[in-house]
């Protein structure tokens, strides 16, 4: 395997929201977690799983809270994480956000479509995506079912593919091999296009030849090691992800060369 290791999909919150919010998300979710979602907790698991860099994703549920957020993750001043960017897509203040988030030199934004009600293709939402496009921001969606949403879900893999062919030259990554349980759908309408995937919650889903085969008709080049830590063990997700066999170039690629390709070492 490669000898760094980023993972591409983490969550951490500062102390105090996270020994309330994670309680409630473990409540919810019906899902237990494997550090107490803060800065501490993820960079000792990232010790424990030879980590070298985590990203680590915001998501603002309430519009009034981006600003807070965005601060948060611009002070933390651990080497060893990257922090993208909040932002609410329906926020009248959305431009002001995007500023600030290009203000503190973050590459991208993480949005949530259940969470923040939007679904990616909305007319009323494109004139958000155009600013990132031109501002060369990653888009990070949480992409397919959520364990805290009941079906149907506004993130699936058709809407993303959608809101790519009105956008092309965005720059997407849709989590969880492109739409967590709705893999028939990406299967159809994302692989094979330019869009990115993140390995997390997906092996162990889905059976490891459909994933390898997955990965292999999406291109290699495409896909990202992530675990969305609190929620998964960043130790066992590098395991499984070797437990696939892709091979020692496919390894490289997707524990550490795609991501530098997206995130230069320089990033935050």
């Amino acid at each position: 395997m490669s000898s760094r290791v980023i993972d591409f999909h983490t969550h951490i919150f500062p102390d105090k929201v996270a020994a309330e919010a994670i309680p409630k998300m473990e409540s919810s979710s019906g899902h237990q977690t494997f550090t107490d979602g803060t800065v501490k907790g993820l960079v000792a698991s990232m010790d424990a799983g030879g980590i070298e860099k985590s990203i680590a994703l915001p998501v603002a549920t309430n519009p009034e809270k981006v600003s807070s957020i965005n601060r948060f993750g611009a002070s933390i001043g651990e080497p060893r994480l990257c922090m993208f960017g909040a932002i609410h897509p329906k926020a009248q203040s959305w431009r002001e956000h995007l500023e600030e988030i290009l203000g503190y030199g973050m590459p991208g934004v993480k949005l949530h479509p259940d969470y923040q009600n939007f679904y990616p293709d909305d007319p009323e939402v494109l004139p958000v995506f155009a600013a990132f496009r031109d501002s060369g921001l990653l888009v990070f969606f949480h992409a397919g079912e959520d364990l805290s949403f009941q079906p149907p879900n506004r993130g699936g893999p058709a809407r993303i593919a959608a809101l790519l062919e009105t956008l092309p030259g965005l720059k997407v990554l849709a989590a969880h091999m492109g739409g967590f349980q709705m893999w028939d759908e990406v299967e159809t309408h994302l692989v094979g296009k330019p869009v990115y995937m993140d390995t997390s919650f997906s092996i162990g889903y889905m059976s490891d030849e459909r994933i390898r085969t997955m990965i292999r008709r999406h291109g290699e080049d495409y896909i990202l090691f992530g675990t969305d830590s609190p929620w998964m063990d960043q130790s066992e997700e590098v395991k499984n992800v070797l437990g696939l066999g892709l091979g020692s170039a496919a390894e490289e690629k997707i524990f550490f060369a795609n991501a530098l390709r997206l995130i230069p070492e320089s990033a935050g």
